[in-house]
């Protein structure tokens, strides 16, 4: 058991922790075994590197250190209880966190289940997580937006490009019939 110091050292980190987080999403381990959580860490580590971890903390700090970082806790109350982990990401795309929690979940028949998350400091409710794991990832949506300026422009150039075709076209009429004559 963590001493007062100890535990305001945990606050302090976790809450400088969550300050640069754009995921934090809290979840009962309730049923899990050392070797799946190390499996889920090993998995998060994999697409993100060290910009994912995955820890164990008790309700009363959490809340703590996520009201400390600014996050709204006092509206989702009900979602802090039982034996909680906490997976936040604090580098990295978030969404490829959640995809990887989203699947663990589907191998593991439902286990670990999700209390709630915050993404981009907005709270989703655990029973969000399936629709968020399907959600395209930050570099998906890179390519749809430059896709999607692309177009037009692609479009606009191939206009000018046909007008200038045709004009090509009927100056090169003009000119053979200018040579006939």
């Amino acid at each position: 058991m963590l001493r007062r110091p100890e535990k305001e050292q945990l606050v302090q980190e976790l809450t400088s922790e969550f300050q640069n987080s754009s995921l934090v999403l809290f979840t009962d381990f309730k049923g899990l075994t050392v070797a799946q959580m190390t499996n889920l860490r090993r998995a998060l580590r994999e697409k993100l590197g060290s910009g994912a971890r995955l820890t164990v903390v008790k309700n009363t700090l959490l809340k703590m250190a996520l009201k400390n970082s600014g996050y709204d806790v006092d509206s989702h109350e009900s979602s802090f209880f039982g034996p909680t982990a906490v997976l936040y990401v604090t580098e990295g795309d978030p969404v490829e966190a959640i995809k990887v929690f989203y699947n663990f979940v589907k191998e593991n028949k439902g286990t670990p289940v999700c209390k709630g998350l915050f993404l981009e400091r907005k709270f989703f409710a655990g029973e969000q997580l399936e629709d968020l794991s399907k959600l395209p990832s930050r570099d998906q949506l890179i390519a749809m937006v430059v896709g999607g300026i692309q177009a037009p422009i692609r479009g606009l150039v191939n206009s000018l490009a046909g007008v200038l075709r045709s004009v090509l076209y009927a100056l090169n009429a003009i000119k053979e019939q200018k040579e006939k004559q």
